[in-house]
Order: structure tokens, then sequence, then C-alpha cells
């Protein structure tokens, strides 16, 4: 019996994976696991056979699943190198995402502050030395520091793109004019969220003609996709990357 993954099996079908689970359903033909990865999900080569037959589609013949490499016990120092500047962008990642959680925090604490206690009448002096000074008042308590929160890029309701800036709110202009170009050539990182999925950007300075990135973290994992240069950075090359990360979660 040989495995097809979700993603093969609807491309030998030619359909999306929302159409293939609905087919499996229909027919009472239920998703298998890996033979090796359990969290992989998939189909038999027969139902995929069968679900071709019932629905009259052709299939592309199936290629057997290539074994997975033995790894070397002892890594080679040159693929170490190669992998730490992936290594970096993921981190960078992780801390975006974290300082968005710290600043939906600190919005949270600073709207539920208690009211400020009410200071009771100095009460009189004592003969006594040590008593004879008045009590120090409480320092007042210095509120938190603000918390950096990167651009939004997202789909909105009403059919068309957004851009939301943290200080001056949504912006008059639209993705993929002059003004988009010249916006995405001085941000450092923003915030995608499109139909098919989200994730972060961020901007190589160090990369000739800024390249992008796109992080993100799916079940204690990063994944980091190669975007494109600020004038080649449209709409399209992010939904394709977002569409791109969302299918790690199946």
């Amino acid at each position: 019996m040989t495995f097809v993954s979700v993603a093969q099996a609807s491309r030998h079908l030619g359909i999306d994976a929302k159409t293939l689970h609905r087919w499996l359903a229909e027919a009472q033909l239920p998703l298998q696991c890996h033979p090796v990865d359990g969290r992989k999900k998939g189909v038999s080569s027969e139902h995929l056979l069968a679900l071709a037959h019932l629905h009259q589609r052709s299939l592309a013949p199936l290629a057997q699943e290539p074994a997975a490499p033995v790894k070397s016990e002892v890594p080679e120092l040159s693929a170490q190198l190669l992998a730490l500047p992936e290594q970096m962008c993921a981190l960078q990642a992780q801390i975006a995402a974290l300082q968005q959680q710290v600043a939906d925090l600190t919005r949270l604490l600073t709207q539920h502050q208690p009211e400020p206690a009410i200071q009771l009448p100095p009460t009189k002096p004592t003969r006594s030395a040590s008593s004879s000074r008045p009590a120090p008042l409480a320092s007042a308590k210095t509120p938190p520091k603000p918390v950096h929160v990167i651009p939004r890029v997202e789909y909105g309701k009403e059919g068309r793109y957004v851009v939301i800036c943290p200080k001056h709110g949504l912006l008059p202009f639209e993705p993929d004019t002059e003004e988009w170009f010249a916006w995405v050539a001085e941000q450092s990182s923003f915030r995608f969220v499109g139909k098919e999925g989200h994730f972060t950007a961020h901007h190589e300075w160090r990369v000739k003609k800024g390249a992008w990135r796109a992080h993100r973290q799916i079940r204690n994992h990063s994944y980091v996709l190669r975007l494109a240069p600020n004038q080649e950075l449209t709409i399209a090359v992010l939904e394709q990357a977002a569409e791109a990360l969302q299918a790690h979660l199946m």
C-alpha cells in the first residue's frame, strides 16, 4: 500500500484540500496516518484510485515516497553555518510575536489600572524624636514604557486590502501602488493577514535591493520563506507565501 499525503492527493485529482476532505467523507473513507511520521495525514493509493473512479478523474502514475535520509551523527560545520541565517530570522519572528503579545497585555493593564488611594490627613506629631519627622509621601507609580507595535496589512471585510499604522491609523494608499512600494522600502517589518493565512514579514537590510522574508510559528516550529525585493513585494507574493505557510497546518 502506498501512502499519499493530502497535498499530493489533491494535486493528483486536480482539486483543493477542502474538496478532497468532502469526497472522503461522502465515500466514508477515513484519513490514514503516515507509517513513519504519525503527524502526517493522507490516503492510501487504493482509496485514491477509488475516488478518481467515483468522480471520473484521471490520475498520473503515483511516485513512491522516497525513504527518509539517514542523518549523519556528526553534522558538518558548513551545514551548521548555512543554517545560522535561517535560525536568526526565526528568532526575529519569535521576538516580533512576543512584542505583539506584550503590547496587548500592556493595553489591558492600562485599561484596568486601580484608582489611586486617597491619602489620609497627617496625624499630630508626638513628643518622640523619631516620630517628629513627617512620613515620606508615596511615590507616584510610573507608567510602563510603551512597546513597539508593527504595522498591519490585512484583507478587510470590505473586500480590499488596507494598511494600518500604529501611529497614524489607516493609511490612505492601497497596495501595489507607487506609495505602497515607497512605504515598504522604509519598513523593517509588518504583519500580513490575507485571505489564505497570516505571517510576519521582516526586511533584510543587509541584502541588496532590500529582500524580505516571511516567518510563522506553527506547533513550536518556525517556518521561513523568502519573499521578494522591495519593488516586487506585491499582494500576490504575500498571499502566495501565506498559503504556503498555511499548508503546514494540514
